[in-house]
């Protein structure tokens, strides 16, 4: 059996919403970093404070190119569903961890190397989280509109990014600041965990979209993709990953650079999110028509034209308008282009090898800049003494896109992939 798997709305609904709460719960750790700095690591100074916040959560990203070899393999072996499940349930896992470790006065350093050990397993779960969901969209997808569905792997990061934001633009709203370090952020976690059985029971309802014969062709060397095509998507992943975390930085960057208060700060996140998620989809169905060439490329000229400025005049003249129409344009041409670029890159590779090849391609790309970005951001702002560093890592990140994408090739149909060897076009499926 080689044919397509169909699905259904409710079962399109388990993988998006998985995909959600795994965001979910890896992201908002970012989003309340300045809190649980002051939970985990004290110092006397603040600053360094945030960055040992931001390194732990940057050590979650160590375990992502494990985790998808491990699970992404174990997804093309057994199925992706399986994969899935234990990716999520890994997840849950630590979440729960994390958000009930005491904090340093109650268990001093310890409390620090749980938190540490959680985000390593986080690491390790989203890592092969990413490689199962997409193979499964993009091969239940039907014929013309693999791009469409693809599309809802970064709509779906989007959604979890503004419920991420919501729930904080909430509680920074509500609760005094001295509540929100000492538990407000626990109660962000805790809220996603308590969504983990809705989401466990949507992805055991879901039907396998790899057949048996495929599984069994994992090894036949026709079925190998070539290490240009590997590293050509490395670097598109890449530098899709580091916009998006300079993105996600907007928060704490509105705060400790800008000077804007809590509420603006999470309110600028939750744009961030609903552009993702809108902008996702469009850029995933529009791909379906124009190639997905077109739709990397010119929505990255127009962010690469469009950074600079918009980081120099929140600079200039901070404001919550400004910073919420920045996110906005900003986080819309992202979307745009990245929603293209991961379909291209998975629709590339051979079925057989599809779940745990592009959990790797992906996985080592967010390991190389997704866990450090922002530690970057923050070192290059206070060494510099330039609040409009995040522009450079945008312009730059940009730049490396759009030379990637000028070397993809399109062709007729549905299939769109990087201009490489032969040796693909022979051994990529469906």
């Amino acid at each position: 059996m080689t044919g397509q798997v169909s699905i259904k709305r409710r079962h399109l609904a388990g993988i998006v919403m998985g995909n959600v709460l795994e965001f979910y719960d890896f992201t908002v750790f970012g989003f309340f970093a300045l809190q649980i700095s002051r939970n985990f690591f004290p110092t006397d100074d603040a600053f360094s404070g945030l960055l040992l916040a931001l390194a732990t959560f940057g050590v979650g990203f160590l375990g992502r190119p494990v985790g998808a070899h491990y699970i992404g393999r174990y997804g093309d072996r057994v199925g992706r569903k399986p994969a899935m499940l234990l990716s999520f349930s890994l997840m849950g896992g630590a979440l729960l961890v994390i958000a009930l470790t005491p904090p340093h006065h109650m268990i001093g350093v310890a409390g620090a190397v749980i938190v540490v050990i959680a985000r390593l397993v986080q690491g390790f779960a989203i890592g092969g989280e990413v490689g199962p969901t997409t193979a499964m969209l993009i091969e239940a997808a039907p014929r013309g509109r693999k791009g469409m569905y693809g599309g809802w792997q970064i709509a779906s990061q989007g959604m979890a990014i503004l419920l991420a934001g919501g729930v904080g633009l909430t509680i920074s709203s509500q609760l005094p600041p001295a509540d929100v370090d000492a538990w407000g952020w626990r109660v962000a976690l805790l809220l996603g965990a308590a969504l983990l059985p809705l989401g466990f029971w949507l992805r055991r309802t879901l039907p396998e979209t790899l057949p048996e014969d495929v599984a069994a062709a994992d090894h036949q060397p026709s079925q190998s993709a070539s290490l240009s095509f590997i590293s050509l998507g490395i670097v598109l992943i890449l530098s899709g990953t580091v916009v998006n975390y300079t993105l996600q930085y907007l928060t704490t960057y509105a705060i400790t650079t800008l000077a804007l208060d809590p509420v603006t700060a999470f309110a600028s996140t939750s744009v961030v999110g609903g552009c993702l998620m809108l902008f996702g989809l469009a850029g995933g169905f529009l791909s379906d028509f124009t190639g997905r060439k077109p739709m990397v490329i010119l929505p990255r000229i127009l962010l690469l034209l469009l950074a600079y400025p918009v980081f120099s005049n929140l600079v200039a003249a901070p404001s919550e308008q400004g910073l919420l129409i920045g996110a906005a344009m900003l986080a819309a041409l992202y979307a745009l282009s990245t929603a293209a670029a991961n379909v291209s890159v998975a629709e590339g590779l051979p079925r057989a090898q599809r779940s745990r090849l592009y959990a790797l391609i992906y996985s080592i790309a967010v390991a190389v800049f997704g866990g450090t970005t922002q530690f970057i951001i923050a070192a290059l702002i206070k060494w510099t003494g330039n609040p409009v560093a995040p522009a450079w890592c945008m312009v730059a990140a940009s730049i490396a896109a759009i030379a990637v994408a000028f070397a993809m090739r399109e062709t007729v149909g549905e299939r769109r992939r990087f201009r490489a060897p032969k040796a693909i076009a022979e051994g990529a499926g469906a």
